[in-house]
């Protein structure tokens, strides 16, 4: 009877992983690509879901050994505001973006930002996501990223005889895809708003004052790490919006703010900043590990029972009981391990920067859960 609840508990936490599929990818394009010294290279930076989306950010490596970055353009992306204009450091070879789909993105593929590099020297190098997120637009700015795929290029030495003599000098140019123009994005005129921390429905929540009704808000909630998470609402027919804080944050302290936008994306300037603080040891936990985690609490909780009974009944059964606790802690400790491999699985994979510091949380929630639940069969055993 032990030996099969023992393969049960084992099976029930197999069956419990892995955490949780993700739908969305930012990748390059072209993926790879043979360019002469001089030319001039179109770079897209793209993403791919599968589900509806409102914000991406990230930031793009590229080989300084091979190329200069010219120039960027956000003309044709599927984000329509932008919660810092996208720039790129030529010393650095890198590029950023971060913004929003007012309204959100349906899902399917789309271009985020674009980049125009120029080969200067021969060589290989790769351009790479150092970072990336997308989130998706269901009010709790969950992170749906699953890939971030860069791109591997070559430069050559130009060959002077691979073009005639009498070509014109911007032959190199007419097959090259110009960078599109683009608007630049309205500066903030508008008052901004006013936020306070306030709960509805008994959960916390971020309350808005603002003079413009029916206007897009954007909520920016801030880590301490730097990891932003953003989520889109409305303001009412008085310019009031309550918006629930996400239940997908990570426990810890956030520095939230807001603006508004109308429809003609004229927007204010950010709201004051509030500092609120969130979480427990169990909002990290993500619901497969609470429901592996419930399972030995449950399983502890009858050991415990079931020990005090027969320990009440016959003190010579002290022995009895305390091999049933040694026996409970190593079915723990295996449980744990597949546990704490399974992250460490994930955080080995390319994940974003919100996902790799929610793992890391799991982690450690996991090895206090572990200390908890391990005292409490010593105690067991001692008694």
């Amino acid at each position: 009877m032990a030996k099969t609840r023992k393969v049960a508990l084992i099976i029930l936490f197999f069956g419990l992983l892995p955490f949780g599929a993700n739908a969305a990818s930012l990748y390059i394009t072209p993926t790879s690509g043979s360019f002469e010294v001089g030319e001039r290279v179109t770079v897209r930076v793209n993403v791919s879901s599968s589900e509806p989306i409102n914000a991406v950010s990230g930031v793009v490596s590229f080989p300084t050994s091979i190329f200069n970055i010219e120039s960027i353009s956000k003309a044709g992306s599927i984000l329509n505001f932008w919660v810092s204009e996208p720039n790129f450091s030529g010393g650095a070879g890198t590029l950023n973006f971060e913004g929003v789909v007012l309204g959100g993105f349906p899902g399917g593929a789309g271009t985020v930002v674009t980049a125009a590099l120029r080969a200067v020297r021969a060589g290989t190098g790769e351009v790479l996501f150092k970072s990336g997120q997308v989130l998706a637009n269901d009010g709790q700015g969950t992170d749906v990223t699953s890939g971030l795929t860069g791109g591997t290029f070559a430069v050559v030495e130009k060959k002077e005889s691979s073009k005639p003599v009498t070509a014109p000098t911007s032959k190199p140019e007419e097959i090259l895809e110009p960078l599109e123009p683009e608007e630049p994005q309205k500066k903030p005129t508008l008052e901004p708003p006013e936020i306070l921390h306030t709960k509805k429905y008994g959960e916390p929540a971020i309350l808005g004052t603002s003079h413009y009704p029916r206007a897009q808000v954007l909520l920016t909630f801030v880590s301490g790490s730097g990891v932003k998470i953003f989520i889109m609402g409305v303001s009412d027919a008085s310019g009031e919006f309550l918006l629930l804080v996400p239940q997908t944050l990570k426990r810890g302290a956030y520095k939230v703010s807001a603006v508004v936008i109308k429809e003609d994306t004229t927007n204010s300037y950010p709201s004051n900043e509030i500092t609120i603080k969130v979480g427990n040891i169990f909002s990290d936990i993500s619901r497969e590990v609470g429901w592996a985690l419930s399972l030995l609490a449950l399983t502890l909780a009858y050991l415990i029972l079931r020990s005090y009974v027969y320990f009440k009944r016959n003190k010579s059964l002290k022995k009895f009981v305390r091999k049933e606790a040694e026996e409970a802690e190593e079915i723990v400790h295996k449980s744990f391990k597949v546990l704490n491999e399974d992250v460490d699985y994930s955080l080995n994979k390319k994940t974003s920067s919100v996902e790799e510091e929610h793992m890391k949380g799991i982690k450690e929630d996991l090895k206090e859960a572990e200390k908890i639940i391990e005292k409490e069969i010593k105690d067991i055993e001692k008694t």
